[in-house]
């Protein structure tokens, strides 16, 4: 996966840009003019592409159209102003998984499996898919993850969380709603029973009659009615599946001292639906943050006498604070990917940080006209 997130595409968007540059071509264009239609190692379609629109959408909200093509043309008093873009790509998967959804005689209901959140949103994620697929608030969700007790969910790792237990969500959501409409016609508690019901925005309903799934639960007299949800690991050898994702940025550098800086940031990425767009939008800021640590500060020091880290701590390993990031505005294109499932999301959470480097680096080019090829850029670098 690009040589570990970040550190491969640095170096394959480096050498697009100057491929571009020798060319006589904008940097945009030259993407856009080699974009992959099919998946470029086996001539496969992929399941779902949208990164040309990623590229116009975001050129477009940047002004990169108002680019110069030379290096050091902008300058704004002491500072020298470049701006460079990179694409952004990794794989999209679905694993196996199980979740179970619960309806409770208090009208509201629990989604639970071992999946864990780590910051990466599942809580949420789940209150949301269970209340949509139960038509009844968000805010009547319980989301319990990590009891051992509950269905083996997928794991918080290779973006693949959301994309994996998301449909698993939607399918127990469904299933919990036939086992009370079950309940509803065989129980002789029940109002309902021995007759055609539905079930519509978390009531049962059948001829004038209709009645909460909480009031119906109390009526025959049960602890609650559950259903276990299950989606298979996705094997499809007929298409290629990745989130795609465009990054722009504006640099500034300190002609005397040769500090650089990152003044402006866009994101738009391409991730099939977006099932949360607050928690979506700060991944994404997030591996921002990250990729810019990458490319100006952070950096491992090796006392040769020692052959130790020395500088294994916060106050010598820079990392990036509140001052080092500018304003970073993420948009999404939202498809929903129809194969890799019914929810159409893809992974997020390694996204963002893939050609955050890259395009600080072609940034900086084109700010200076010196073309750095090692990471962190530091001022050094550029006198």
């Amino acid at each position: 996966e690009m040589c570990i997130r970040d550190s491969g595409s640095f170096a394959l968007e480096s050498a697009m840009d100057e491929l571009a540059e020798q060319l006589g071509i904008d940097p945009l264009e030259m993407r856009l003019r080699n974009y992959a239609t099919f998946v470029p190692n086996t001539g496969k379609p992929w399941s779902a592409k949208h990164l040309d629109e990623c590229y116009r959408i975001g050129a477009e909200q940047f002004g990169w159209s108002e680019r110069p093509a030379k290096t050091r043309a902008t300058v704004d008093g002491d500072w020298l102003v470049g701006t460079g873009m990179a694409t952004a790509t990794y794989s999209a998967s679905r694993g196996q998984t199980s979740i179970k959804v619960r309806l409770h005689p208090d009208g509201t209901a629990s989604v639970s499996g071992t999946a864990a959140d780590l910051g990466t949103g599942q809580y949420t994620v789940f209150a949301i898919l269970a209340a949509d697929g139960l038509g009844i608030p968000v805010e009547r969700i319980r989301p319990e993850l990590g009891d051992s007790t509950s269905p083996t969910a997928a794991n918080a790792g290779g973006s693949g969380s959301t994309s994996t237990n998301g449909p698993a969500v939607q399918v127990a959501a469904k299933a919990v709603q036939a086992e009370l409409i079950t309940l509803a016609t065989t129980s002789p508690r029940s109002p309902f029973y021995g007759k055609e019901v539905s079930y519509r925005d978390g009531s049962v309903s059948s001829g004038g009659l209709t009645m909460s799934f909480g009031t119906l639960l109390t009526k025959c007299d049960v602890g609650g009615v559950e259903a276990v949800g299950t989606s298979p690991r996705l094997t499809d050898p007929e298409h290629g599946y990745r989130a795609f994702g465009a990054h722009f940025c504006e640099v500034q550098v300190h002609r005397l001292t040769g500090e650089p800086r990152v003044t402006r940031w866009l994101s738009v990425c391409d991730a099939g639906t977006i099932v949360n767009a607050k928690a979506a939008r700060s991944q994404i800021q997030g591996a921002v943050v990250m990729g810019i640590g990458q490319a100006l500060l952070e950096a491992t020091e090796v006392d040769h006498a020692t052959a130790r880290f020395s500088n294994a701590n916060l106050a010598s390993y820079l990392v990036p604070v509140h001052a080092d990031i500018p304003r970073i505005d993420v948009r999404f294109v939202e498809h929903p990917d129809p194969l890799i499932s019914g929810l159409g999301a893809k992974g997020i959470g390694e996204l963002g940080i893939v050609g955050v480097a890259g395009a600080i680096a072609n940034a900086v080019h084109h700010a200076t006209g010196v073309r750095v090829r090692d990471l962190p850029i530091t001022l050094e670098k550029l006198l």
